[in-house]
């Protein structure tokens, strides 16, 4: 037919990375455009306990950690435990220069949506605390460049998590750039009395963040902060107890003599999930179940396919 035209599909086929990032951006206090600088002291609208010690205020420096006495400027990583005097939260702690590119930014939260999205995270990571958080603090760290390699893009954010009385830091990943300057990841104590450094800290492999995880949630670390660990470690995880594997037949229990393991599975009322400490076993609501063809009642595992 003349003057006919042929419809023209398109596919637009959109990379979209997921990254385990809280809410940031809108409503959020940026930082200064500067090489080693911080932020001015904020007033916490809320105490945050870490481990044992009660703070007030907080510090958001470019470099990539958090410090609660002080602007700190330090670009040059040392080892957790470093046995030092100073409390650190250390997302990713390198040398980082956001004069040309990239956003550094923090918000507080007592409502909304965040304190949701942090109650569900936690109950889910710690499922035996009934967690209900009344305060979270996200400092994001947004396609950041590393000192003298303007252009270069990494992505990372630390998120303190309170209810008044416990407290959690969560770590998330997002695109992290290959550097050959050091990266130190973690948390680290006065004296070192308690510290954690994540798997890849001060190594090569520093891009693979984003596919690690102690809550089997890629990118994203999260760890209790207000009592600390009873002393030992186990792949990258820390607790008081928790099931070693995905069968939850072994339960193991931090203390001061380290990790002590024995056979202690789930109950029928229980299912093995994963949690922080590795597996967790979890209550679950079940049903008893009653066939009539032929006539039984059934008082064995089959209950476990009826449960919620």
């Amino acid at each position: 037919m003349s003057g006919y035209q042929k419809p023209i599909f398109m596919l637009l086929l959109i990379n979209v990375q997921y990254w385990p990032f809280y809410p940031f951006g809108t409503g959020d206090t940026v930082n200064g455009r500067s090489d080693d600088g911080s932020s001015s002291v904020i007033y916490l609208q809320q105490p945050f306990i870490f481990f044992g010690q009660t703070y007030n205020q907080i510090y958001v420096n470019n470099n990539g950690h958090l410090t609660f006495d002080g602007a700190w400027g330090s670009f040059s990583p040392y080892q957790f435990p470093a046995y030092g005097g100073k409390d650190l939260i250390a997302p990713f702690w390198t040398d980082i220069d956001n004069s040309w590119n990239g956003v550094i930014s923090y918000q507080q939260y007592t409502s909304g949506s965040v304190l949701t999205q942090a109650t569900q995270d936690i109950n889910q990571y710690f499922p035996d605390l009934s967690f209900s958080a009344s305060w979270v603090f996200v400092a994001t760290w947004d396609r950041v460049a590393y000192y003298y390699n303007s252009g270069t893009e990494t992505s990372f954010q630390v998120v303190l998590i309170s209810n008044g009385h416990l407290s959690f830091v969560v770590i998330n990943y997002g695109a992290i750039a290959p550097t050959q300057r050091y990266v130190q990841a973690g948390y680290d104590t006065i004296d070192s009395s308690h510290h954690f450094s994540i798997t890849g800290s001060l190594q090569n492999d520093i891009t693979s963040l984003p596919h690690s995880s102690n809550v089997n949630v890629p990118g994203r670390w999260a760890f209790r902060t207000d009592y600390g660990s009873r002393g030992c470690q186990f792949n990258g995880n820390l607790g008081d107890y928790f099931w070693s594997d995905a069968t939850c037949q072994e339960r193991c229990t931090c203390t001061i003599r380290g990790l002590q393991c024995s056979f202690e599975p789930c109950t029928y009322s229980q299912a093995c999930r994963p949690a922080a400490l590795q597996y967790s076993c979890q209550n679950i609501q079940c049903f008893w179940a009653f066939c009539f063809l032929p006539l039984c009642v059934f008082a064995t595992d089959l209950h476990r396919e009826l449960c919620l």
